[in-house]
């Protein structure tokens, strides 16, 4: 068999098509200004061997968990977020080359890397590197823009449970039951308990004793066309279907869980979350999805995180409390839209020393000129001296008639009843102001909210808040812009909450990777103009 020999004597005059170079000083061929030179800059200050350490065991010595992880983070920075992508990289792309000093691991070493290092410890490496980021660009943590988008999960979009479906049918079943067991008890003698709620266990006990029935008395069950049924038989099917049903019901319950509403058969950790259809914002379409959260200071996503909860409100207080965990403090300006601005939300910011720079929901629309017409909307009348609201027919609600206490939320909300001394009969406004039969207007009246929304109205209004305003729209919302558009990141590739999380962060660090080299780019390009310039004065002041 004829063998083909690589020469390197001379290559450059006998140059053929079948010549091999190796280029033993890849530093050197890098140019100063690529993208791998800003990561390692990036990187030089953190310690990612302490959550990367491997036991010790016997065999062949395998990578360096450090160079693989490296690797793993800029492709992300370059946009290549496919495994099998990687793996050709490091074999053929100078800069990964550079990076794992030579090594070509497979597919399948990134993926171990993965599921046995980055899925436990992947929050600590984002805020280390996150960290450093901030310091080399003195980012200014204080002020974080805040918000969040669906991320699609890696689930079939079809099959899927929503926990209402669930109760009602339960509650139907329920009503089976209860009937069966009264048809059961009259038909055979029986004294099984009924009432309105079972649960699959009692059931199972059921279930369990007609069995035992059959065995003793020896009835042989028989399925199939033209084959009569035994009674303690047909009694026994019914009950086991009601037991398979209702467990069931209870399985899918509990996968929900008291903070979710429905979840992906294919993906449980996902929730079914009503997604834009268009970039006209219309939405309607409901896809198994995740809530992504991020901050961002300065153009740097300083915290990221994946929520099971659809609601933007109810995210914020975790969202902040896992930033202190990881920092070991609070910004100072929080600054999110209307969708965050609810009373627990404005009493943590107080009571943790932050502002209320949050909107609400009636920020915008209340200086609309449609809204402002509606003269028989509460929120549109006037107040008094004494700060009790007076309708358009010079009543004045400020008799209080009983309170409403809220304990859904992380603080007990008290909520005042309140409604006029005088009669609404004479009122010529009743019949369109007044829509209880009674024609008494009752007013739900929360005054500290209220002094919230006064605290709001009065930051936002100054310059500062009027700025941050301004920004929270450039930052946060270009960050998903360039994460969605030009990363390509807008489905997950991984299922499960912990998977999720672990991808969706190291996306958000390749962001903040390839937003320092810009920001390196910039100091190098105006340090090298300043230098010309000095030069340049330097000649004329020697001419």
């Amino acid at each position: 068999m004829e063998t083909i020999t690589f020469t390197q004597s001379n290559y450059t005059d006998n140059y053929n098509a079948f010549q091999l170079s190796l280029p033993l000083d890849l530093g050197i061929k890098i140019n100063p200004d690529d993208e791998v030179v800003s990561f390692l800059k990036a990187l030089e200050g953190v310690n990612l061997k302490k959550y990367l350490k491997k036991d010790e065991r016997r065999g062949r010595k395998g990578y360096d968990n450090v160079l693989l992880l490296k690797a793993v983070l800029f492709a992300r920075m370059i946009g290549q977020c496919h495994l099998r992508d990687l793996q050709s990289l490091c074999r053929y792309d100078i800069r990964f080359m550079y990076i794992m000093n030579e090594e070509t691991p497979s597919f399948m070493t990134f993926e171990r890397l993965m599921n046995d290092y980055l899925i436990d410890d992947i929050e600590h490496i984002f805020f280390d590197v996150v960290g450093n980021i901030c310091h080399l660009m003195d980012v200014d943590k204080t002020v974080q823009f805040i918000d969040g988008t669906k991320i699609e999960a890696n689930a079939n979009k079809y099959p899927f449970v929503y926990k209402a479906r669930i109760l009602n049918a339960r509650m139907r079943l329920f009503s089976k039951i209860t009937h069966a067991i009264i048809e059961v008890n009259m038909e055979s003698g029986f004294d099984f308990p009924y009432h309105h709620f079972y649960c699959a266990q009692e059931i199972g006990y059921i279930v369990q004793y007609l069995m035992e029935l059959m065995v003793s008395e020896y009835i042989e069950p028989v399925y199939g066309r033209g084959r009569r049924k035994n009674d303690i038989q047909r009694w026994y099917d019914l009950f086991l279907e009601y037991y398979m049903k209702l467990d069931e019901y209870e399985y899918w319950l509990s996968v929900i869980g008291k903070d979710r509403n429905s979840c992906s058969k294919t993906d449980h950790d996902a929730t079914m979350c009503a997604t834009k259809m268009d970039y006209y914002c219309n939405t309607g379409l409901s896809r198994p999805c995740y809530n992504a959260q991020i901050a961002v200071s300065d153009g740097i996503i300083v915290n990221a995180d994946l929520f099971q909860r659809p609601a933007d409100a109810k995210t914020f207080i975790p969202f902040m409390e896992r930033y202190r965990k990881f920092t070991g403090g609070y910004p100072i300006y929080p600054m999110a839209d209307a969708r965050y601005g609810s009373e627990d939300n404005y009493m943590y910011c107080l009571t943790h020393g932050m502002d209320l720079y949050m909107k609400y929901g009636m920020y915008a629309k209340k200086n609309e000129s449609g809204f402002i017409k509606k003269k028989f909307n509460p929120y549109n009348w006037e107040k008094n001296n004494n700060g009790y609201k007076v309708c358009p027919g010079g009543l004045v609600f400020d008799c209080h008639i009983g309170d409403i206490y809220d304990e859904s939320g992380e603080y007990l909300k008290i909520k005042q009843k309140m409604t006029s001394q005088e009669s609404c009969e004479g009122c010529p406004y009743k019949e369109e102001c007044c829509k209880r039969k009674n024609h008494r207007k009752v007013l739900i009246r929360d005054t500290v909210l209220d002094e919230f929304y006064a605290v709001v109205d009065k930051n936002l209004f100054i310059e500062f808040g009027k700025e941050l305003r301004k920004q929270r729209s450039i930052q946060v919302e270009g960050a998903f812009g360039v994460i969605k558009q030009d990363m390509k990141f807008t489905r997950l590739t991984r299922g499960g909450v912990k998977n999720a999380k672990m991808e969706f962060l190291i996306v958000y660090l390749g962001y903040n990777l390839i937003k320092y080299h810009r920001y390196r780019l910039k100091i190098e390009k105006k340090r090298q103009k300043e230098l010309l310039n000095f030069k340049v004065m330097y000649i004329k002041n020697e001419i």
